[in-house]
């Protein structure tokens, strides 16, 4: 290979180092005329300014006249620098603080809005790149300008009160098209970098626009090609922090990474990405099946990402972002954190044959506003799927809701899912397809033995509760209804499932307290049975506490609970045995269900004979 190459694909319209078909905007007669400017430019070796000293409370304007029609592809932007060297003397963004206009002849043009004193630079003022899509819709229109032709170039500030002195408006370096930065080849010793990109954007006869370091960080706006069609690129970098330009007047795919080229080679390391705009937030697709190692990387409120087999994205964040379509590569480690898809959608989508053993281990997801799925497994997904030390926050418990772990969009068969080690809820919603979860539990267990023997002890009766905050409901308000001779419980995101006992206490009628064993109906209800007639709605200070263990020891002595805990929870609780001979004395019980371990508790019990 050879050194790394930076290029654009960015057109002149106007270069601005001459006055040469510049004027006065059309219609704008309160400022001055063009003047060649020397001291002031961003690009080349001069710029175009304008005096505005009479223009208090009125809008002021530069024109460029191409001369003939811009070949106008379908995608392009037009691009210029704008300077204002008051910036608190213009107006606000939302009233035109300063616009950039295209039409097709002087005095028929379309502007944008660009800047405001509120937006952009300022209020601290200096050069800007705007980027402007003329298919967007208009802010301001003058005359009647035909749509498609651009040949007039305009920038327009709208000015709060005068500037009397100097020539406080500057253009420079007027261009058009994709936006194309492309990075292409590299070496041992001259990789593609960042800061290559920069060097490349920012020298004086460049500054395109697209990728400039300021302050440390590095703006970048357009279409990034990391490789080409033609050319792959070796591209290493590590420890960069990157803005994505807010583009207000373009258009959703026009700030995007593209990974090209299958022989192309691209390692990130603690790379981070935060959009400042959200028309255009930042979508990033690896276009060929390029080798791809991104490692404890930081992508924020971006948009769409898709991946392919041979990426492997480990140990990285994707916060506030869109869909993450993984193409069967690694994300070991990643956390998708608030995803911002629609409601019913997924954050993360898998649609390959592989199961994802390996592959997606030590997965964190966290729910954003929307109730979404933490994944999707598409119609190419496997049936049989295990999923290693998955943390998910904020999912529904029930399934076939929008909020629901899983999404499966297989509409026939069974499809299988193996959680090993995971922390929060795991549910699903499906097309069509019977699911099964198969989650790794951890159990609960009471050994009861005489004390003097050591021997297990049959027909103890063994309880043990919930005793403080966790995986399932301690104390927790309900309100209780009746109907005929079924119990009625309002109780919040219970996370319980049918089977399970609860501890009912503090109700005034008695009928509904003691340990039930109950019937979920809803993520936030459940039913037990009830005797007699008691007062319906219940009345009192009524809470419920999740019984785990509940039953007398068989001849082994053991009861035991498994189950699933998202958090370790404290537990109490007793054994005794006071009905039957022989009989003991009761024995208190508590410790910690662990939520890896589980708790193992031996009771030793006192004869009480």
């Amino acid at each position: 290979m050879t050194v790394a190459a930076y290029g654009t694909d960015l057109q002149e319209v106007s270069y601005a180092e001459s006055t040469t078909n510049w004027s006065e905007m059309t219609g704008r007669t309160s400022g001055g005329a063009a003047t060649q400017e020397d001291r002031a430019y961003i690009q080349g070796s001069y710029c175009v300014s304008q005096s505005t000293g009479a223009a208090s409370g009125r809008t002021v304007g530069l024109q460029f006249d191409y001369l003939s029609n811009i070949s106008w592809t379908s995608g392009f932007v037009f691009s210029a620098w704008q300077y204002w060297q008051a910036p608190k003397a213009i107006g606000v963004w939302a009233d035109g603080g300063m616009r950039f206009g295209v039409g097709s002849s002087a005095g028929n043009v379309k502007l944008w809005n660009a800047q405001g004193n509120n937006a952009g630079r300022n209020p601290y003022g200096g050069w800007a790149n705007v980027a402007i899509d003329p298919t967007y819709a208009y802010d301001e229109l003058v005359g009647t300008p035909v749509d498609g032709n651009y040949r007039i170039f305009c920038s327009a500030p709208y000015m709060l009160s005068a500037v009397s002195k100097g020539n406080p408006h500057c253009v420079d370096a007027i261009r058009y098209g994709r936006g194309l930065l492309k990075i292409e080849y590299g070496e041992t010793g001259n990789y593609g970098t960042f800061a290559g990109m920069a060097t490349a954007n920012d020298a004086d006869l460049a500054r395109w626009g697209l990728f400039s370091l300021q302050m440390g960080t590095y703006l970048w706006k357009g279409l990034m090609s990391v490789g080409t069609a033609s050319n792959a690129v070796t591209f290493i970098d590590s420890n960069r922090s990157i803005v994505i330009d807010d583009c207000p007047r373009t258009y959703l795919a026009f700030n995007r990474i593209e990974i090209r080229h299958a022989s192309s080679i691209v390692e990130w390391s603690n790379i981070s990405f935060k959009a400042l705009g959200t028309l255009s937030p930042g979508q990033l697709e690896v276009v060929d099946n390029a080798s791809v190692s991104m490692d404890g990387c930081l992508f924020t409120d971006m948009g769409v990402f898709t991946f392919r087999l041979a990426s492997a994205i480990t140990n990285c964040i994707f916060q506030g972002c869109k869909l993450v379509t993984s193409g069967g590569g690694h994300f070991a480690g990643t956390k998708i954190l608030a995803s911002t898809v629609a409601a019913d959608a997924s954050a993360l989508g898998w649609n390959v044959a592989t199961d994802p053993d390996g592959y997606l281990d030590d997965m964190t997801f966290s729910k954003g506003t929307n109730a979404h799925h933490a994944i999707e497994f598409g119609l190419d997904s496997p049936t049989a799927i295990t999923l290693n030390g998955w943390t998910t926050t904020g999912f529904s418990a029930s399934n076939e809701q929008n909020n629901s772990t899983f999404y499966i969009a297989r509409t026939t068969g069974l499809v299988t899912i193996n959680v090993v080690g995971g922390t929060g809820n795991f549910s699903y919603k499906s097309a069509g397809a019977d699911v099964d979860i198969v989650l790794d539990t951890v159990t609960t267990q009471v050994t009861c033995l005489d004390s003097t023997t050591l021997t297990a002890i049959e027909g103890a009766a063994v309880t043990l509760m919930a005793n403080g905050a966790g995986a399932f409901p301690y104390n927790d308000s309900v309100t209780i209804t009746r109907t005929d001779s079924t119990a009625y419980v309002a109780h919040v995101g219970h996370g319980l499932v049918t089977g399970n006992k609860v501890k009912i206490s503090g109700a005034n009628q008695n009928e509904y307290n003691r340990i039930k064993t109950i019937t979920v109906t809803s993520v936030d209800e459940y039913t037990y049975p009830v005797s007699g007639t008691p007062t319906t709605p219940a009345t009192g200070t009524i809470v419920s506490t999740a019984v785990f263990i509940d039953e007398e020891t068989p001849g082994s002595g053991i009861v035991s609970d498994s189950r699933v805990f998202s958090d370790s929870q404290a537990v109490t609780g007793y054994a005794a045995k006071g009905t039957t001979s022989p009989l003991y004395q009761r024995t208190p019980l508590s410790g910690t269900i662990d939520s890896v371990d589980g708790l193992s508790i031996t009771a030793i019990m006192i004869s009480d004979e």
